[in-house]
């Protein structure tokens, strides 16, 4: 199915260079991340590289908020032929607690962006955005809660709970879900890939057909940090996530009627890694992930040939 053609490090300038995704956009590759100085930090920023054979990078914007913590962003291009950050902003001005908010950002050249703007319910951690059929789709979490919700963007780019809960821990009691990704199949359904944390706790496959307001759950039998997933012209659904025992960034196959995972090429990785990015173009997959197998918490670019 693939064949790895080249890993290259793309970033290494943060102390901490992690959580990336990946979209292409006007016959350009661009790449998001987070840089900052840990794991978990106060001064995140979000990153913005630009380049037009995945190998020679360019840095296109760097997004900041005063005193916020900007983690985990997903890009995506727009039906309206623009650029899309979605991201969420952890305030640890208070001693006893962390405030959360998720932010949009919107670019016509990806360079200069609109001011964020806030998105969804306090707390709620709006994970990446999907247009399915030109309509603009997330899931929400908010961290060691017992439920999700699908929120729907709005034509001024607000949004607005869909379905609320999603998928609850209530539904068989064990483990917190939290990231995710959407995926259309070729027959029109909507699918979600949605992470579990918990000891034992393993992935969700969720299925419903428009105007998806009910869905089934289905248990994947493996846990998977991290989730993206990209149905390839060939039909082949592709995902890269964070497998366990030992920790790792993997490319998987996923069969969505026998709801079986199965691990295809294991890049390298160890230990802090994963949050990866797919695109498909001219034949080949790149895959953007982090990974610390070198030491320093770095980002980098997998190349692949579709066998």
């Amino acid at each position: 199915m693939l064949a790895l053609v080249s890993v290259k490090k793309v970033w290494d300038r943060g102390e901490h260079n992690a959580f990336t995704d990946l979209c292409y956009f006007k016959n350009c590759f661009w790449l998001v991340f987070r840089e900052g100085q840990a794991h978990v930090s106060n001064d995140g920023r979000i990153v913005v590289l630009k380049s037009s054979n995945g190998v020679d990078w360019l840095c296109a914007a760097e997004l900041t908020m005063a005193s916020i913590d900007l983690r985990d962003p997903k890009i995506v291009a727009t039906p309206a032929q623009q650029l899309l950050i979605t991201t969420v902003g952890a305030d640890r001005s208070c001693d006893d607690k962390v405030d959360l908010q998720s932010y949009l950002y919107h670019s016509k050249d990806g360079q200069q962006w609109s001011t964020p703007q806030a998105v969804g319910r306090e707390h709620d951690w709006i994970w990446r955005t999907r247009f399915i059929d030109g309509v603009g789709y997330g899931v929400s979490y908010k961290p060691s809660a017992e439920s999700t919700t699908l929120y729907k963007m709005n034509a001024d780019y607000s949004y607005s709970p869909y379905v609320d809960p999603l998928f609850s821990k209530a539904q068989n009691g064990l483990g917190y879900p939290n990231e995710h990704d959407l995926f259309s199949l070729p027959n029109g359904e909507l699918c979600c890939l949605l992470r579990r944390d918990a000891d034992s706790a393993s992935a969700q496959l969720g299925r419903s057909v428009a105007p998806y307001t009910q869905w089934q759950w289905r248990d994947l039998g493996i846990y998977t940090g991290g989730p993206v997933a990209l149905l390839l012209l060939n039909q082949q659904l592709l995902l890269a996530v964070r497998l366990l025992k030992p920790e790792r960034t993997s490319l998987c196959s996923l069969d969505v009627e026998a709801g079986k995972v199965k691990e295809l090429i294991t890049l390298p990785s160890k230990g802090d890694s994963s949050y990866a990015g797919l695109v498909e173009h001219e034949g080949k997959v790149w895959c953007s992930y982090y990974s610390s197998h070198e030491g320093k918490t770095s980002i980098y670019m997998a190349e692949l040939l579709i066998d």
